[in-house]
This record gives structure tokens, C-alpha cells and sequence, in this order.
């Protein structure tokens, strides 16, 4: 973990300062080390003002408080520390660029789907707060994109940043739905390797004990899962505390529900089959799998983005809740398909 001489800087366009200042004072209060130019006046002094503030925000700061406004962009002091940022930013690769929007400017290089806090709509308090639970996200050394560890796990936990519950289930999701990518693509392109399996019959049986195995898959998964008890347990009801082993395990088990849908059509797409109907109905039968996969990979997508953004989210007060959507109805047009290819095996 690299060491920083300050936990964070203010990068701001002059005309903006006395928005500023308030966020700057809050934060020394809450005991953050601010670089703060005003307070480097002697540090300061005589030397190339470019090189300083160029190694300060390059290498002796965790992270820079962007404060986005007209002012910050068209100014050339502004623009130069805005360049040394984005290039930092660039090579980093978690956060370190935390804006805070004083009004709609949009900043070069800043892509629009980047996490930010508004002065208009968050007080100075509650973005100070918010640097001060990244900085217990930071002391844990916990990073949605690195590997999980149980070490990592239990720092996380005992730091609890605001929103920690929600960073790790994010994160168990995020990367276990990352191993299946490539599974996932092939059940889209409708492949699968051969599993050694040939279907000589009709393909009725094996189909009727398949629609048997999807429906255990999914009794489990609504009754046993993703219920409100089992979130309730992992999570803790308002005001109690999280249990971090029970979520990574529940994240562990929404990956392993969404492996087990990947399975099952895998299996089907596998199989040969000796009469063209029942390979038709079969993969017919796949299908079933595609909405839940696809709504399931949403929720994992969605986790994904919030995930860099939920503790200063939670900090200010956001509603962040985990839930799993449900689709595991089939589509009235795929089921008409499937009972006209059943048909065709009953001729």
C-alpha cells in the first residue's frame, strides 16, 4: 500500500475558493490532512510553483478533491492541475479523482458516467464525511477490481466504510459473474462441447427431466436465496451489524444459482441427438435460461457500477438497496415455440 504525505488535496479554480474553503475546513476538523495551499505559503515560496504542485498531486497525495465548475476549465492554473490529475488518474487504477460538481461544466477527460457529489444538492459536512469513509475504504486496502481475500474481507470489515456491506456483495457478484464470461457468451451462440450424452429416442424424457431440473433450480433460488430473510441475515435489519462471511457467502450463492442456469442449458446444447424434432425442441428448451441470465447479469453489471461510487453514496444519505430481479417466467412467444416443436415429436 503506498504512503501518501496528505490524504487529499483541493483542486479548484481560484473564483471558486470560497466555495471550497468550507469543505477544507470540515475536513481538518474531522482530522483528514489536507494539502491546502494557503497553508503552504513557506512551502511555497521562491520555488517553481508548476514542479511543486506537479509532485505534490502526482505522488504525495491519495486523492484530489476535483471541484468542477466554468471557472476550473477555462483557467490555465486550473487546467495544468487538472492535466497532472487526469494523468495520474490515467496510470492508477483505483479511484483517486473524487469531484465535486459546483455546477453543470462538463470537464475534458472526465467521462460522464464518473461517480461525483453536487455542492448544490450535499453540504460541506456530508462530502467531507464522504472523503473521510474513503479513507477507511483506503485503510482497508480494498479494491472492488482486486482479488478477494480473506484478508482483504476482514480489513474491509473491520474498517466498515459506509457502504461496506454493499462494496463486497458488489464485488463477490461482480467477479464471480466475470469468470463465467466466456460461458456465458457460448450459451448466446448457442454452443457447447460435446458431453458424451446421445439421444437416440424421441428426446421426451430427457426433455421432461430437464423442465423438472429448471424447476428445482428456481424453487431453490426464490425460496431459498433470494429471500428477504437471507438478506436480512447477511445484511442485518436497520441498525444492526452486517455479517461479512454471510455476504460474501450469499454472493457466492448468486453466482452459483447463475452457473447452475448456465449449466443446465449447457448440458442441453451438448447432447446429441439422433431425431432432428428433439434436437429442435431441445434447443427450444435452452432458451428458457436467457431472460433470467440476462436479468441476473444486469443486477451483477449494475452492482458493478455502484461499486466504485457506494460509499460516498451511503455517506450522504443515497438508499442503496441489493436486490435480485426474477424473470424466470417463460415468454408466451418462446413457450408457443416449444408446445409447436413438443408437437412434432408426438407425430
Amino acid at each position: 500500500m503506498a504512503e501518501y504525505e496528505f490524504d487529499v488535496a483541493p483542486s479548484f479554480a481560484e473564483e471558486d475558493r470560497e466555495r471550497v474553503l468550507p469543505i477544507v475546513q470540515c475536513l481538518k476538523e474531522l482530522g483528514v490532512n489536507v494539502y491546502y495551499d494557503e497553508d503552504q505559503l513557506v512551502a511555497r515560496w521562491g520555488i517553481d510553483l508548476i514542479e511543486h504542485i506537479t509532485e505534490t498531486l502526482t505522488d504525495k497525495v491519495r486523492y484530489v478533491l476535483m471541484f468542477v465548475s466554468r471557472h476550473y476549465v477555462e483557467h490555465d492554473w486550473a487546467r495544468h492541475e487538472r492535466r497532472v490529475v487526469q494523468a495520474r488518474a490515467l496510470a492508477q487504477q483505483n479511484e483517486y479523482v473524487l469531484p465535486v460538481k459546483l455546477d453543470d461544466t462538463e470537464v475534458p477527460g472526465l467521462l460522464p458516467t464518473t461517480g461525483f457529489l453536487n455542492l448544490h444538492d450535499h453540504s460541506p459536512e456530508q462530502i467531507a464525511r464522504a472523503v473521510t469513509q474513503k479513507l477507511a475504504q483506503h485503510r482497508a486496502e480494498f479494491d472492488a477490481r482486486a482479488p478477494l481475500t480473506p484478508e482483504s474481507v476482514a480489513a474491509l470489515a473491520r474498517e466498515k466504510p459506509h457502504g461496506w456491506e454493499y462494496l463486497l456483495y458488489a464485488t463477490v457478484v461482480a467477479q464471480g459473474l466475470e469468470s463465467l464470461q466466456q460461458k456465458y457468451r457460448e450459451h448466446f451462440l448457442r454452443y457447447s462441447p460435446r458431453n458424451g450424452v446421445v439421444e437416440h429416442g424421441s428426446g421426451l424424457d430427457l426433455i421432461r427431466d430437464r423442465n423438472v431440473l429448471l424447476s428445482e433450480i428456481i424453487a431453490v433460488a426464490v425460496d431459498s436465496v433470494f429471500t428477504p430473510s437471507t438478506q436480512e441475515a447477511a445484511f442485518g435489519r436497520p441498525g444492526d451489524p452486517a455479517d461479512a462471511d454471510r455476504i460474501v457467502h450469499l454472493g457466492g450463492l448468486f453466482v452459483r444459482t447463475f452457473d447452475e442456469i448456465l449449466d443446465w442449458a449447457r448440458e442441453i446444447h451438448g447432447t446429441s441427438y439422433a431425431d432432428a424434432h428433439a434436437r429442435a425442441a431441445a434447443r427450444v428448451q435452452a432458451r428458457f435460461a436467457d431472460r433470467q441470465l440476462k436479468a441476473m447479469h444486469k443486477v451483477a453489471r449494475d452492482l458493478r457500477e455502484v461499486a466504485d461510487t457506494v460509499v460516498e453514496r451511503r455517506t450522504v444519505g443515497e438508499v442503496i438497496e441489493v436486490t435480485v430481479q426474477l424473470v424466470f417466467e417463460v415468454e408466451p412467444a418462446l413457450e408457443r415455440e416449444f408446445k409447436a416443436a413438443l408437437e412434432k415429436l408426438s407425430l
